[in-house]
């Protein structure tokens, strides 16, 4: 909740630089996202849904993004973006998330964050040339999150806390006279042990409903793949996916 209270701080400050209508735009929003798990995560390869009994949950997710005229400078976009999931099940002995195996079948509180932050720094390479649009970029993630399982006898966690960076893209398309478009964006890596490919397709209905001000709803599915490969202890192989719906102002 802080975080997004400093965003819309954020958004409030930038927002009277808008005055000068088609040099700076100022985007603010923010929606829920029905994201299901599926894969498995620990060094025996704990399934998310079958033995964690982890489902699909609704998750918030803010952002607000600055673009601006001037070419040497990249556009910046920030997003924070919660994924939790909590659920109750029972492991069996031998069961192993960071190298403590349960002594014992065990039924334990499930608990599952992989909540993060984006700084996006990205340019238009192509903008309103023929209704398309093309930005390229980088994105620094911070993730702040933990996976844990909480038992009377014996419990086992692992703090998920990381910041790397991504490669960004974005492509959309403007379809005139109908307030549409369309855009698939993306956010990946794949390095030795970890390999992360985020993306999600939406479509934007947008009309004017205050004055100077372009109101947005979004329709949008994201899938999130994150594989690690005993990087710093950390094992999985899982995806998180599902639609989500947004509401966004573009001044």
């Amino acid at each position: 909740m802080i975080l997004l209270r400093r965003l819309l701080v954020v958004a409030i400050t930038l927002a009277p630089l808008t005055v000068a209508a088609d040099i700076i735009g100022l985007t603010i929003g923010g929606g829920s996202w029905q994201a299901s798990p599926e894969g498995n995560i620990g060094r025996t390869d704990i399934d998310l849904e079958s033995t964690l009994n982890l489902d699909e949950q609704n998750n918030q997710f803010v952002f607000v993004a600055l673009e601006h005229p001037i070419p040497v400078l990249p556009n910046i976009r920030l997003q924070h973006s919660e994924m939790e999931w909590t659920g109750n099940a029972l492991v069996t002995a031998g069961t192993n998330l960071n190298g403590n195996p349960f002594v014992s079948d065990e039924q334990v509180d499930v608990s599952l964050d992989l909540s993060h932050t984006d700084a996006t720094f990205y340019y238009e390479i192509l903008d309103n040339v023929v209704d398309l649009d093309l930005d390229l970029g980088i994105t620094a993630r911070a993730f702040d999150g933990e996976a844990s399982l909480i038992g009377v006898g014996q419990q086992e966690s692992i703090d998920l806390d990381a910041v790397g960076p991504l490669l960004y893209g974005q492509v959309g398309v403007d379809f005139p006279l109908t307030g549409l478009s369309a855009h698939m964006i993306a956010n990946w890596i794949d390095v030795d042990e970890f390999r992360l490919i985020d993306w999600a397709a939406q479509l934007t209905y947008e009309f004017d409903l205050f004055p100077a001000v372009d109101t947005g709803l979004i329709l949008g599915y994201r899938s999130m793949l994150v594989e690690l490969d005993d990087l710093d202890d950390l094992q999985s192989d899982a995806t998180f996916e599902g639609y989500y719906l947004a509401f966004q102002l573009h001044f």
